[in-house]
């Protein structure tokens, strides 16, 4: 059996301490913010309270894509001495990196036209993604195959779970993540708009909550009817600049629900760049996703 290799993007925000230990290649993202750009290295040296005061100072912050070359050099390092690759790549529905990745895939084959990549659309993005990461890391540390591997990513990533509630929508509809009449909703309503992503990769608007308690609790119910098997499996709270009520979520998830962990992360920047501050998130396994 062929050695091989599970590299991703920093989209997906798997903690770097995982990466390191794992050695899992991580290809970083950009994003800029007052023109000054930077790569986003899953929280090693970020300085997330910063970036978010920035944002609520109104800051103008973007994210962008990377050449295919770039992405074609981060293959290239990892296939050149006959090592496979299984990339797992963030949603194609909310940015162009995967078209990309096979663009970068056809010009490392034409160098190297006997290496082995194979790309996958996890149709995930941060944690939700993050999570298929390790999971498909830990398959291979217990000796299953590149090919078991990629057939359970393909098979499970709807079952990768990340429901959320922002702050302000117009961060989404700035960067073309949700329509402008979705939008338009949460700002005049007032409300809290709960979303999700579905079994396409897209984000969707799935309810409207009056107020952080109720949020907090809705949260934690679509995580205990969506569920399955959470003794097995730890449960991520994401937050942007929101630690407070991040550390609410957690303790009633951990009430509900029979995780074997809940563990509070950060949001990162090239995510937030298009949540905005305050966004809180739950992130688990369940059921497929509708």
């Amino acid at each position: 059996m062929s050695s091989f290799i599970i590299a991703t993007a920093a989209d997906t925000e798997i903690p770097y301490q995982f990466a390191d230990k794992h050695n899992v290649p991580v290809f970083l993202m950009p994003y800029t913010v007052n023109g000054e750009e930077k790569l986003f290295d899953l929280g090693r040296d970020t300085d997330f309270a910063g970036f978010y005061r920035q944002l609520r100072e109104g800051a103008d912050a973007i994210t962008s894509t990377r050449p295919p070359s770039d992405i074609a050099e981060f293959f290239r390092e990892i296939v050149k001495d006959g090592t496979e690759l299984l990339y797992l790549s963030f949603s194609s529905a909310l940015s162009g990196h995967y078209e990309l990745t096979l663009a970068a895939k056809k010009m490392v084959l034409e160098e190297y036209p006997k290496a082995r990549i194979e790309i996958v659309d996890t149709l995930r993005i941060s944690m939700a993604a993050g999570i298929l990461v390790m999971e498909a890391q830990r398959m291979k540390e217990e000796g299953k195959s590149l090919d078991e591997i990629k057939d359970w990513v393909i098979k499970n990533r709807n079952r990768a779970h990340e429901w959320f509630c922002v702050d302000d929508l117009n961060y989404l509809k700035k960067g073309g993540r949700l329509s402008g009449a979705a939008a338009a909703i949460g700002t005049i309503l007032d409300v809290k708009p709960i979303l999700t992503i579905n079994k396409e990769g897209k984000i969707i608007n799935t309810d409207k909550i009056n107020g952080t308690k109720k949020v907090l609790k809705h949260l934690t119910e679509v995580a205990r009817e969506n569920v399955l098997n959470p003794e097995e499996q730890t449960a991520y709270v994401m937050h942007a600049d929101n630690l407070g009520n991040a550390e609410k979520l957690k303790e009633m998830l951990s009430g509900a629900v029979n995780f074997r962990d809940v563990v509070i992360q950060d949001i990162g920047p090239v995510i937030g760049c298009h949540s905005g501050p305050g966004t809180l998130a739950v992130v688990f396994m369940g059921k497929e996703q509708r």
